[in-house]
């Protein structure tokens, strides 16, 4: 385990020393955080990287496998567009946490603002507390789960995916076209798993889930973009 002071550095400096560190260590301590943005910024490798203070933006953003772990607050944007690992945050998230995530596990401790989820096509964003307005809008996929409060509009023009629930009043906060069904036996099995492995205690069988009402139309897959050389004239 490596301890590292970031006082002083920039976000552009704080990324390269990480990803030097990664590739030699199991285990980084980082210090001196100051709400930096861009932590990690599209991060690849295995290694634990606790923070020991809070984060700006786009913490974690398009995360490739390593665990964070922010003893803090993370600013908007936390775990933006990440693909695999896994992004815990002890206090609480700004706005749109886990925008357009594709893989990967993110817990929130704490409360997160609105859109929380925005966009999702994979992945699982767990908030503990509350979320503000617009939850899981446009999401094309992934599973969020709320264990407190959720705000107006949640699920607003899902495609696919699923929120869980323990809300008692989501049916006066729904947004267009969503419901609201009982949690399935086998979603129960899955979540009772994720939970012990992030050490949340919490009863699996009181949750609901938002659905769409309609499902997307179009079957959804990651762009691959193909760069061909420009024939000259």
């Amino acid at each position: 385990m490596v301890r590292l002071d970031i006082a002083g550095m920039n976000s552009r400096e704080v990324n390269r020393k990480i990803r030097e560190l990664i590739k030699q260590e199991d285990e980084i301590e980082v210090y001196h955080t100051h709400s930096i943005h861009n932590f990690a910024t599209a991060l690849v490798g295995q290694a634990k990287i606790t923070l020991n203070g809070s984060t700006g933006f786009y913490t974690g953003g398009f995360l490739g496998g390593p665990t964070i772990i922010v003893k803090g607050n993370t600013g908007w944007y936390t775990g933006d567009n990440m693909s695999a690992g896994s992004i815990v945050v002890e206090m609480n998230t700004g706005s749109n946490a886990g925008p357009s995530m594709v893989g990967g596990t993110i817990v929130v401790r704490g409360n997160s603002g609105s859109r929380a989820g925005w966009g999702m096509k994979g992945g699982t964003l767990i908030v503990c507390g509350n979320v503000g307005r617009w939850t899981g809008k446009m999401t094309l996929g992934g599973r969020i789960v709320v264990m407190g409060e959720v705000g107006e509009g949640v699920g607003e023009s899902m495609y696919d995916g699923v929120i869980h629930v323990l809300d008692p009043a989501v049916e006066d906060k729904l947004g267009g076209n969503v419901r609201v069904v009982p949690i399935e036996d086998k979603e129960k099995k899955e979540l009772e798993a994720v939970f012990r492995k992030y050490d949340i205690e919490q009863d699996v069988t009181a949750f609901r889930s938002v659905v769409p009402k309609i499902y997307g139309r179009h079957e959804y897959v990651l762009f691959k973009p193909t760069h061909k050389q420009r024939v000259k004239a």
